[in-house]
């Protein structure tokens, strides 16, 4: 008994740790207008359930170059393949103003049961979010 018992508490603990893995990584688009400006978002998911979001606008206009820092941290879990943001209070300071709470995202990936040519390339797609430029915000998957 007292081994099966330990087989299940290993079995639930490795499941729990792979679907951390599946998600983790750093998250990135980058866009270059044809004025110069710049668009750099940049989402790190950790394996601890911690993540850190920073962007970055470099705008051009009548008046000059204006760079633009925006930052962003909190927690995340997954339900039902949906990933789910939280900031707390205690994450907000001067640097760190974006709040992620209700913010939802879901991974795209290529189905292992797909055993078609077609490449989809990893991705993490933003549904909701409070924060009006990261709702439907489409981040891939670095390296």
């Amino acid at each position: 008994m007292k081994k099966l018992f330990l087989l299940l508490l290993l079995t639930i603990g490795f499941s729990l740790s792979a679907q951390i893995e599946n998600y983790a990584g750093t998250y990135i688009l980058h866009l270059e207008g044809k004025d110069a400006s710049i668009l750099d978002y940049t989402l790190h998911l950790n394996t601890d359930n911690t993540f850190q979001f920073t962007s970055f606008q470099k705008l051009l206009d009548t008046r000059g170059e204006h760079d633009k820092y925006n930052y962003g941290k909190g927690t995340w879990k997954v339900e039902n393949k949906i990933i789910k943001f939280t900031t707390e209070a205690t994450d907000l300071d001067e640097k760190h103003t974006l709040n992620f709470s209700g913010s939802t995202a879901r991974l795209i990936k290529k189905s292992p049961r797909d055993t078609s040519e077609k490449v989809v390339p990893t991705s993490l797609q933003f549904y909701k979010s409070e924060i009006f430029w990261i709702a439907n915000l489409k981040l891939m998957l670095k390296g």
